[in-house]
Parts: structure tokens; sequence; C-alpha cells
């Protein structure tokens, strides 16, 4: 049964290492996408 756990509980560590992770992509994709989107606008 301790074993389990300690797979539960690794599984929770690197879950939470994956959310940051992506979150800080879907930020930097976001803010990339409307800079694109407000030079491709300044240019007509």
């Amino acid at each position: 049964m301790a074993n389990k756990n300690l797979s539960a509980l690794k599984r929770v560590r690197q879950a939470e290492k994956r959310r940051l992770r992506n979150q800080d992509y879907k930020t930097r994709i976001k803010t990339c996408v409307k800079k694109v989107e407000s030079a491709v606008a300044s240019k007509d």
C-alpha cells in the first residue's frame, strides 16, 4: 500500500510541475499572438 501512496504523491508533484510549465507556455503563446495581430493590424 505504501508504494501506491508514494507513486500517487509523485504523480501529484509531476502534475503540478506540468501545470505550471503549460501555464507558462500558454501565456507566452498568447503574448506572441497578440503582438503578431497588432503588428498585422498596424500594417493595414
